[in-house]
């Protein structure tokens, strides 16, 4: 199969929650473009039926489990990428998520932290790790998924410690920008509205899915598609003048909150 005209050849890919819908989708795409791709989730296994697929296009694809929560399961993940391909040259943390809607003062302590540590502390240890192999290629991408509920409160989607952890990451991803925008590598939030994955499927009413889908101008929620294709152009060398933005994919959405 030709190369001509694919933005990711020779590209090192690392994508986090890897067995998500923005995730996969992600996956097929950068492996249309020619990258090589790490996937990551907590349950390798789910990562069987997609990693099947990607390989039967002749794409290099590898997975491993790990808990991004902790450090020595992140250093583990990249040196994995390092022994397969020789490197990380794009990072994509798509790891992340709530389990149910709560009013502040219901949220607890444990599920304060449990939040946190997973929509944040987790793109903190990555893009750490991540970031040597970066910088010995003089060159690399971050794209950290944030979301609307970390762009305003208005948008009515998610629980306060979720939001506040997205909002998090935004706020993150322009620091890590500045501090190493010097090797050759960006660093860009990308913050969608409310996606059709299964994941939100389980949380999201048919009450709610018609009331954001009023509140977009657009008419309809975001596919993971829809998501994707904007990753892919981050990670591409098209993106090269992007750093430290938050980019938002939401149909309009936030304009009207």
């Amino acid at each position: 199969m030709s190369n001509e005209g694919k933005r990711l050849v020779g590209r090192r890919a690392l994508i986090t929650g890897g067995a998500g819908g923005i995730a996969q989708e992600t996956a097929r795409r950068f492996a249309r473009e020619g990258a090589d791709l790490l996937l990551t989730d907590l349950n390798a296994d789910a990562l069987t039926p997609l990693l099947q697929e990607l390989r039967a296009t002749g794409t290099s694809a590898v997975a491993r489990s790990a808990d991004l929560t902790k450090r020595s399961d992140v250093e583990a993940l990249v040196a994995h990428g390092e022994e397969q391909f020789g490197g990380i040259d794009i990072l994509v943390t798509c790891a992340g998520g709530y389990t149910a809607y709560a009013n502040f003062e219901d949220i607890d302590e444990d599920d304060w932290d449990n939040i946190i540590d997973l929509n944040l502390k987790t793109v903190f240890l990555c893009c750490k790790a991540v970031l040597p192999s970066m910088k010995r290629g003089g060159w690399g991408r971050i794209i950290n998924l944030g979301s609307l509920a970390g762009r305003s409160t208005s948008a009515g989607t998610s629980p306060a410690h979720y939001g506040t952890a997205k909002a998090g990451v935004s706020m993150l991803t322009q620091y890590i920008a500045k501090d190493v925008a010097a090797d050759g590598i960006t660093a860009n939030t990308l913050a969608p509205g409310t996606t059709i994955t299964d994941r939100v499927r389980k949380v999201l009413t048919p009450e709610k899915e018609a009331q954001f889908v009023a509140r977009t101008p657009i008419g309809r929620l975001a596919t993971p598609q829809d998501i994707a294709g904007v990753i892919t152009f981050l990670a591409s060398d098209e993106s090269v003048y992007i750093t430290g933005a938050t980019l938002d994919v939401n149909g309009g959405r936030l304009m009207l909150t």
